[in-house]
């Protein structure tokens, strides 16, 4: 589900009237269905009588009505409502608005529980809801159905003169399959008006055509759904005051709670909803959920591994494979998605599908920031884009600009709209040439060269550690247990087994820090995990959990690495340990060969290299197989590399974090 955000102006004003509304519900114990009508009936209230528009919510909505147990609280409720909303400047997405500020306490009472690894069906439309900036729905839009009716469009600054051109707008149908309230569809509303306006076509004329034939939505949630119905009714109205006589609604549907699934699903037993399921549609744009494979219910998980196996990691992902599916030949799909599937090998054959049969048009890499809210803005890095359904051709090429170092989500806008931007114009089929093919719209022929030298994994392992499924009773800080129940020097499983020891060293990541450290933690792997084994067999009777992965590496020495890091950093890992997934480990035949690698992976070069085969903060065993790597026997780097790792042990082992602490350096 997606929602707008209110402008600043405006976002004050909305959180007050909606939490002190929501505060008098709990004071009078009002049941949560009668709260949630009352709340939106005067919304929807107030919201006609600022356009004075002369209906009541029920005249639009018949499932709406103020009911009769909330009553008593009319008077109060409405005096609320003028208190925190003065003025008469609200647009129409207000009730949206006031819907995503009323769902804000249930959404942060649902990740408050630190516990939370799955959600419940019923909670997906709360926990997938992100705030989509209006400037980004408007390049959407006029960079999918602007580019078929060429017009003064701000957003769309890279036409092509060779873009088909559509001569008749009301052939043209656009679908958002998770259209929450209905703000991308609201802003397609007022681009399709001016289409018609500009071919001549009576304003009546028009609105009853773009509900009649250019907008469908599909949406998860019921109560979004008539939300987005409701405020493309009164933005008809606006524009017609007879538009209720036409006998024409908005065509958005919902779908049974029977199916959590939504629109990745091919069919509904809802006829209404089956019906635009089973129809292909000019334009496809959307904000789709985000949400990753360990938080989805197991059902849904069950559905989206079979139904989309190239994707199934994130919805979001999913959502690309569908719309794609819903897309006409030689339409457009327009969408706003965390940036990680251009380049994670997870989704590399998602990545080449997309790549094979559709062309990237345009593309703004936003980064973090992209979203006004704190909790989202800085975690998601994100990525909006068009594409057009067709098979790319030797000369296709797609424009991708760089917005991702400006801090807030205006900035950005004016950075694209002013022309300050980093721009690139890059041929599609050259993304083929690394492996994998991430989208690296950035790097230059020389560059590229590169990948087709010989590589890292030609000289050593990178391996993925463990995952326990349970820290909280696997993993120790090692001062948090017995000093001499910790074994140190295990070399291999039987060692390990012989010392009767029940703790040892586990590498799990931690902060940025070159050539040595972060020795912090201890795995129960008492027995050769004995205890550790049998609870996986257990959790994996029910759901895929914890696996021992690559035991024949346990207690090797490696070079190691932060899985999740905004810049990498690379260490040597002494013998006598176990690694984490976030810990994963390099591993080389030969200790000179594991400090030329260590020297190369702590440079310049290769620190560029790595964020062309993943620029985003999480790295993985596979991006380091396929960095381009010069072998070198040289003396001088052996030398330099042991002077680094033997400064950097002395600095780690100064404190008492340090299992070798003996003094520190001022003492």
């Amino acid at each position: 589900m997606i929602s707008e955000t209110a402008p600043a102006m405006h976002t004050k004003s909305l959180r007050n009237a909606s939490f002190r509304m929501k505060k008098l519900f709990l004071r009078e114990e009002i049941p949560q269905e009668s709260a949630w009508q009352s709340f939106i009936w005067l919304t929807a209230d107030f919201c006609l009588k600022q356009h004075q528009l002369p209906f009541r919510p029920e005249q639009l909505i018949p499932a709406w009505h103020f009911p009769d147990d909330v009553r008593f609280l009319r008077s109060e409720l409405e005096q609320i409502m003028y208190d925190c909303l003065p003025e008469n400047n609200y647009p129409v997405q207000i009730i949206g608005w006031m819907h995503q500020y009323y769902q804000t306490d249930d959404k942060d009472k649902i990740f408050s529980d630190k516990k939370h690894t799955q959600f419940a069906e019923n909670e997906i439309p709360a926990v997938t809801q992100f705030f989509t900036p209006e400037w980004i729905a408007s390049y959407l839009l006029e960079n999918s159905a602007g580019r078929m009716f060429p017009a003064e469009w701000p957003y769309l600054l890279d036409e092509n003169p060779d873009e088909p051109v559509s001569d008749s707008p009301e052939h043209v149908r656009l679908l958002d399959p998770c259209a929450g309230t209905g703000h991308i569809l609201l802003t397609a509303f007022d681009i399709f008006l001016k289409i018609y306006q500009k071919q001549g076509i009576p304003e009546k004329i028009a609105v009853r055509k773009i509900l009649q034939k250019n907008l469908f939505g599909l949406e998860l949630d019921i109560h979004a759904c008539r939300i987005a119905e409701f405020s493309l009714l009164v933005k008809a109205l606006l524009h017609d005051p007879d538009f209720l006589k036409t006998g024409i609604r908005p065509d958005v549907q919902y779908f049974p709670e029977s199916e959590p699934e939504g629109s990745l699903l091919p069919s509904s037993s809802r006829p209404e909803t089956d019906r635009l399921l089973h129809q292909k549609y000019q334009i496809v744009i959307t904000n789709p959920p985000y949400m990753g494979s360990s938080g989805m219910p197991d059902r849904l998980l069950g559905f989206v591994k079979t139904a989309y196996p190239d994707s199934w990691r994130d919805l979001y992902a999913c959502f690309i494979e569908r719309c794609s599916s819903l897309t006409d030949d030689n339409g457009f799909c327009a969408m706003l998605t965390i940036q990680n599937w251009l380049f994670l090998p997870a989704f590399a054959l998602l990545r080449e599908k997309i790549l094979h049969t559709h062309v990237i048009r345009h593309m703004l890499h936003l980064g973090m920031y992209a979203f006004d809210t704190a909790d989202v803005g800085t975690i998601v890095q994100s990525v909006c884009w068009v594409m057009q359904k067709r098979p790319p051709a030797s000369f296709d090429t797609g424009v991708y600009y760089y917005l991702c170092d400006e801090t807030d989500t205006e900035r950005k806008k004016d950075t694209y709209l002013q022309g300050k931007a980093l721009r690139y114009v890059i041929a599609q089929e050259q993304f083929f040439r690394i492996p994998d093919s991430p989208v690296i719209y950035w790097a230059s022929d020389a560059v590229l060269d590169l990948f087709h030298k010989p590589q890292l994994g030609d000289f050593a392992e990178p391996k993925q550690g463990l995952t326990t499924s349970d820290n909280s009773r696997f993993v120790r800080l090692w001062h948090e247990v017995s000093y001499e129940n910790i074994c140190f020097d295990a070399e291999n499983q039987k060692q390990a087994v012989q010392s009767h020891k029940k703790w040892f060293p586990y590498h799990k990541g931690g902060g940025y820090r070159k050539w040595y450290g972060n020795h912090t933690h201890v795995l129960n792997y008492e027995n050769g995990g004995k205890e550790l084994l049998h609870f996986h067999e257990k959790l994996n009777l029910h759901h895929a959990g914890g696996r021992l992965k690559n035991k024949q590496y346990y207690f090797r020495p490696a070079i190691t690495w932060t899985f999740i890091a905004k810049s990498p950093s690379f260490r040597k890992n002494p013998a006598g340990f176990l690694f984490d997934v976030a810990g994963s480990c390099l591993f080389a035949d030969s200790e000179q060969e594991q400090n030329a690698l260590l020297a190369f992976l702590c440079s310049k070069p290769a620190e560029y290299l790595l964020y062309l085969r993943n620029p985003t903060m999480n790295i993985q065993a596979r991006d380091l197989k396929y960095l381009p790597y010069l072998k070198t026997d040289s003396e001088r780097i052996q030398e330099l590399v042991e002077e680094n790792i033997q400064l950097c042990r002395e600095d780690w082992n100064s404190f008492e974090t340090s299992w070798d602490f003996e003094q520190h350096p001022l003492l």
